[in-house]
């Protein structure tokens, strides 16, 4: 049987690898052998299994295995707006035993059990069940934590300068959890949810975590606002200047009509035309060295965006050149990000 389950390594976030070790129980030269894991989560009030397996090169050593895949699953089908919202979260524990073949080629499998956080009592509805959030902590953030980090805050907004925004604009952001969140404690983790709030004084102030500076409302002609689901898997926004040029590009395919012609009237030519699609082209205000690696590794980055046009939060992808020059010391100028917009609608934007 598996003897024991232990926790190595991981967060409250899915997006990164969530690894247990497992202590099998050892047999005497068994055809095969392999643990088998079982991830089983809460979907909707009910509870789905997926079913991982590792096998045993050495009879006596100890196994590694990331669930981490298994519980994306679930997270992964959530279907993102641009307005305020409570994210999707999981609720999992996973069973562990052993199955493998004697040499009298009889397969035993279910061989004994072990469960991690424990085996869930019905009448507490999966109460010590461990809970997980999608998003993920980047590859830095990963190499100089420990085996585990814990989660406070869902957004990497920089703190060095305040972000520009307009009077009348709604602010769209996820609020920091009130303390640290571990995955092994994570039996009472609650799931994230958006707020929008409205812009409605000048100067600099505090929204959230965030500090904000608001220009008049007079200025809002020369800014756009952006919301996009940041790497936390949660909602936030961004104001920028206006689009300095917008281009729209057309696929036409010319073709031939064969049909019947008189002496003085014929058409041998026609035309399909499709893909009419606006892209809009941004330059941020100037930045500093945190606010540039912001927008480069976690704006353009996101995979859900939205901008604001006329009141309508229209759906877009960001573009920018495949290579791009994130400093030139011997450049004086102050740092700034180019990027497209291409807006996922055809035809005006504009009614």
């Amino acid at each position: 049987m598996a003897k024991k389950i232990n926790l190595t390594s991981g967060s409250i976030l899915a997006g990164n690898p969530i690894t247990f070790t497992i202590q099998p129980e050892q047999y005497k030269n068994p055809s095969f052998h392999r643990v088998i894991v079982e991830v089983t989560y809460d979907k909707d009030g009910s509870y789905e299994t997926i079913q991982l397996n590792v096998p045993i090169t050495k009879e006596g050593n100890d196994v590694e295995i990331d669930v981490s895949s298994a519980l994306r699953v679930p997270l992964e089908d959530y279907e993102y707006t641009p307005q305020a919202a409570t994210y999707p979260m999981v609720k999992w524990y996973i069973r562990a035993y052993d199955e493998y073949m004697d040499s009298n080629g009889e397969v035993h499998t279910n061989v004994g059990e072990q469960y991690y956080p424990q085996k869930p009592d019905a009448s507490t509805g999966g109460a010590t069940n461990l809970r997980c959030i999608i998003g993920a902590f980047s590859d830095i953030e990963r190499l100089t934590s420990g085996v585990s980090k814990d989660v406070t805050s869902l957004s990497r907004k920089p703190k060095s300068s305040p972000e520009m925004a307009v009077i009348g604009d709604e602010y769209a952001y996820t609020p920091a959890y009130a303390k640290a969140q571990s995955l092994a404690t994570s039996s009472s983790l609650v799931a994230p949810a958006s707020r929008i709030e409205t812009i409605t004084k000048e100067g600099l102030q505090t929204i959230g975590e965030h500090s904000v500076y608001a220009i008049p409302q007079s200025e809002a002609t020369h800014r756009m606002n952006f919301r996009f689901i940041n790497s936390f898997g949660v909602l936030e926004s961004i104001n920028v200047p206006r689009s300095y040029s917008e281009k729209i590009s057309i696929q036409s395919e010319e073709y031939t009509v064969a049909k019947i012609e008189t002496f003085n009237s014929f058409s041998r030519s026609a035309i399909n035309k499709r893909n009419n699609r606006e892209s809009w082209l941004f330059v941020t205000d100037p930045l500093d060295k945190s606010w540039l690696r912001w927008y480069l590794h976690e704006f353009l980055m996101s995979e859900h965006v939205w901008i604001d046009v006329n009141c309508n939060w229209i759906p877009c992808t960001l573009t920018s050149e495949e290579e791009i020059t994130m400093m030139d010391r011997t450049n004086t100028n102050m740092y700034s990000v180019s990027f497209t917009a291409k807006l996922d609608i055809y035809g005006s934007p504009i009614l």
